[in-house]
């Protein structure tokens, strides 16, 4: 999953990952990646408070660049990943009409604290569960872990996709976080595709576009909508890998068609990395895993270029943004 895309011509990309090359090896930058873990692990109310916020803001950020969601009209979203709450909150508080349903990891399984404001939780239907261990495969499965999805099929005007796998949950340990990972990723996949209604809208948190996997997911987003747009909030996300991939308009591009047999190939892949592998307990993604939606071949001839002009400011805003904290550290902060 790790392979990257031949990108040479690209010279904000070669900058930016010898930045990446060379902050990896400073000593400031490894020590303040190791108190961010720890602050992580075993966050403190005050700091869950401070994530809640910066979240609300990272929404807003995105919706002022992109003008995806609506003041006045009625709008049903669902926000996988949803807790502290800062995405509900910002949705909730903008637009009056608007319901939700939102689903996360209990805190006692090592995720986080939902902290939407009282007056909006009758808005918001909270279902706290493993996103993973939902029925997700193309056929139902016998396995007493797994649970029916709590929502009808292609019911919601959003969908939001910002979970991400926390080291203090019970599968992080042992070496199953690449694992975990990769399950999460197309459990959510599957989840959108699914809820998502016709020209609805996806927001979806990716990393690092040149990667042949983000870039096949960014491609099939393409096929399938009327629209899409990158945005890199500055807002928690300034230095790191990750962005905002948002698709307007699902089901109203030229590969509608598809959406049904993509739809059924990505729980076909869940399958596979739950109870695949060599010993029956599942496997880590390969680039090959997304040669249902395009070719590496074919993708870099035909989305070459729009791939390019999505993912350059995602590049030099996270290349600034660590030219910017390199400058810092040597002025000591």
């Amino acid at each position: 999953m790790q392979a990257v895309l031949p990108l040479k011509t690209e010279r904000t990309l070669a900058e930016l990952n010898e930045l990446r090359r060379q902050t990896a090896k400073e000593v400031t930058a490894r020590a303040q990646l190791e108190f961010q873990k720890r602050q992580s692990d075993a966050p403190t109310i005050e700091l869950q408070r401070a994530w809640f916020r910066s979240m609300r803001n990272v929404l807003e950020e995105v919706d002022t660049a992109v003008r995806c969601i609506p003041t006045r009209t009625p709008w049903y979203f669902l926000d996988i990943g949803c807790c502290p709450g800062g995405f509900s909150s910002y949705i909730l508080n903008k637009n009056l009409f608007a319901t939700g349903m939102g689903i996360s990891l209990p805190v006692e399984s090592g995720g986080h604290s939902f902290l939407l404001e009282d007056e909006l939780h009758p808005r918001l239907d909270l279902h706290m569960a493993d996103l993973t261990y939902y029925q997700l495969g193309p056929y139902p499965i016998a396995d007493t872990r797994l649970q029916p999805l709590p929502f009808s099929d292609h019911q919601f005007d959003m969908v939001l996709l910002d979970g991400h796998p926390l080291r203090t949950a019970p599968e992080s340990q042992g070496g199953g976080r690449k694992r975990m990972s990769d399950r999460l990723l197309v459990a959510q996949l599957v989840i959108c595709l699914k809820a998502v209604a016709a020209s609805g809208t996806l927001v979806i948190k990716l990393s690092k576009p040149e990667r042949v996997v983000t870039a096949k997911i960014m491609y099939m987003m393409w096929i399938l909508a009327a629209d899409v747009a990158t945005w890199k909030p500055v807002c928690m996300h300034a230095t790191r890998d990750t962005f905002y991939f948002i698709a307007k308009g699902v089901g109203l591009g030229r590969g509608k068609a598809l959406w049904a047999q993509w739809l059924w190939e990505l729980q076909a892949l869940w399958v596979q990395l739950t109870w695949g592998g060599s010993q029956g307990k599942g496997r880590t993604l390969e680039e090959e895993d997304f040669d249902f939606v395009v070719s590496t071949q074919e993708m870099r001839k035909y989305f070459g270029e729009r791939l390019g002009a999505l993912s350059r400011p995602i590049w030099e805003v996270q290349k600034q943004s660590m030219e910017g904290w390199k400058k810092a550290a040597a002025d000591g902060f």
